[in-house]
């Protein structure tokens, strides 16, 4: 048996701590580093924090966050050439864009060699191919996100087709986080079947139970103690439908007096939901705390959880309100029906549907048995499938098949 460290090298850019960020935690906090040396290659290493034995290097430009196009644009701007710009096609200015940064990549990646590459961009991304340009052997990629995020088709135009495959077909080995996420992507890029492995997302069940009462939780947002509380936590964008929850409130509004809802998080839809608020006059029953950096208090006060997003690989949010023992309702979109068991932890829905949504929220308050009997049944189920040791060791074993 091989007992020299191998050098594995996680590739996590981005000025987010999202999901792709907590996966890197959770692999961080499980593996041994006498069988890995691992580095992590980031634009946020003071999110990671001092880890003994385990290397954080700052990427320091050597990566993009935008979309090819988008830097392929820029660049062709800074360089003097806006002419060219204006004439060469869209296709070409994407790819162009692509090689550039996948070479300049691969020279980061020539200057901190490792014998195996986990990159947690995948799809129409630069990694994978700067891997290989590097030298790297073996090249591991986690699909966080599928082709339906591309809600407004700015992703499907040729040139990311064609780099879409490119990019995925230097992946020794995909993971998914869901099989919808597999199915997607191997029908999308037509990467072999064979090379990819749905490993589902996974959480600790004990960080997510309820820690205080309803009542408790409630006083502490400013949420009326006796009331009937739905709830969504998520990035506020397009993505995660909320504007949809927030019609089916309006819906049931009379029907139930003292509903109210809280949507916990941050982004760039929050204006026209508050907007949307005041217009539907449910300034009294809407609550937008921002971002909170511990969920559980809102998850606490809340009778059931919604998540009605237009698109989901997973969803941490929705096992960590299932593990808080709420029944959930959910889009039945990518990996969300892997998640919730239709009747037995809560119910699927279709997107972009507030009034079906209001008919499912309506069956759920009105019954009052129903609420536990389904919070009980989530967490077990998130306890048995998606469990964070779960998932961790099941991405170490991709590590050692792909040293060996």
């Amino acid at each position: 048996m091989n007992t020299t460290p191998a050098k594995l090298g996680i590739y996590c850019p981005g000025h987010g701590t999202g999901g792709p960020w907590r996966y890197v935690h959770s692999i961080l906090a499980g593996i041994d580093p006498d069988e890995f040396q691992v580095s992590v290659f980031c634009d946020l290493p003071g999110e990671y924090g001092p880890r003994p034995r385990i290397e954080i290097v700052r990427l320091a430009g050597a990566n993009s966050t935008a979309s090819s196009s988008a830097t392929a644009e820029t660049a062709t701007h800074r360089n003097g050439r806006s002419t060219f710009s204006k004439v060469t096609p869209a296709a070409v200015k994407v790819c162009t864009g692509f090689a550039r940064e996948a070479v300049r990549l691969s020279r980061f990646l020539r200057r901190h060699p490792v014998d195996l590459f986990h990159t947690q961009n995948t799809g129409c991304e630069e990694s994978p191919v700067a891997a290989k340009l590097a030298g790297i052997r073996n090249v591991i990629g986690t699909f966080h996100v599928d082709s339906t995020y591309d809600l407004h088709r700015e992703r499907s135009g040729p040139g990311h087709r064609i780099l879409e495959a490119i990019g995925n077909r230097c992946l020794d080995t995909a993971i998914a986080v869901s099989h919808a996420t597999k199915t997607d992507w191997v029908r999308r890029s037509s990467i072999p079947a064979g090379r990819v492995v749905a490993i589902h997302n996974g959480i600790d069940p004990e960080k997510f139970t309820r820690r205080e009462s309803k009542e408790s939780a409630r006083r502490k947002l400013g949420l009326p103690v006796d009331a009937l509380v739905v709830g969504g936590v998520g990035r506020l964008d397009e993505a995660k439908g909320f504007g949809d929850l927030i019609d089916a409130v309006a819906i049931l509004s009379n029907e139930f007096p003292s509903l109210a809802l809280i949507l916990a998080g941050q982004g760039p839809l929050r204006g026209e939901l508050e907007r949307q608020v005041e217009r539907l006059g449910l300034s009294n029953r809407v609550r937008f705390p921002g971002f909170v950096s511990e969920v559980q208090p809102v998850l606490d006060s809340l009778d059931v959880f919604v998540l009605p997003s237009l698109c989901e690989t997973l969803g941490y949010a929705l096992l960590e309100a299932m593990a808080t023992e709420l029944p959930a309702i959910g889009s039945a979109v990518g990996g969300i029906p892997e998640v919730i068991a239709e009747g037995e932890t809560g119910f699927l829905i279709p997107p972009r549907d507030p009034v079906r949504l209001a008919a499912v929220l309506r069956k759920v308050f009105r019954n009052c048995e129903l609420r536990p009997a389904m919070g009980a049944a989530g967490r077990a189920r998130v306890i048995r499938h998606f469990h964070e040791r779960d998932m961790v060791r099941k991405t170490i074993e991709i590590y050692r098949k792909a040293r060996r």
